[in-house]
């Protein structure tokens, strides 16, 4: 199973109740006016980058109940995480938020009850 399949499991099993979670896009997107648009090629005019997340932050992030702030960083088997992902999940716990690292539904279910894997 890839990691896109991993965290649409988990966002259909886990965003319910009080329980929210968000999935977040990283990286630069580009804006402009669509000159040409083929299934192979974009031409912009007046392009300009629009900068999603920043670096590190979490693929799932939401609130639990009452309100307390989740991030779920989600890996394939091998999945590896950063420095950038271990400092922002990291951040998160020092805050008093929950975060972890996420490889399926159970290890997700664990951060949100507090027993991060």
């Amino acid at each position: 199973m890839i990691e896109r399949d991993t965290q649409a499991e988990i966002l259909l099993a886990l965003s319910r109740g009080p329980t929210r979670l968000l999935r977040v896009n990283a990286g630069v997107a580009w804006q402009g006016t669509v000159i040409e648009r083929t299934q192979q090629r974009l031409v912009l005019a007046r392009p300009y980058a629009i900068r999603l997340a920043a670096p590190g932050v979490s693929d799932l992030i939401g609130w639990t109940e009452g309100g307390r702030f989740v991030a779920v960083e989600v890996k394939g088997p091998r999945g590896r995480v950063t420095d950038e992902q271990a400092a922002f999940l990291d951040l998160v716990r020092r805050s008093g938020g929950l975060a972890g690292v996420a490889r399926s539904v159970d290890d997700a279910r664990a951060i949100l009850e507090g027993r991060a894997p």
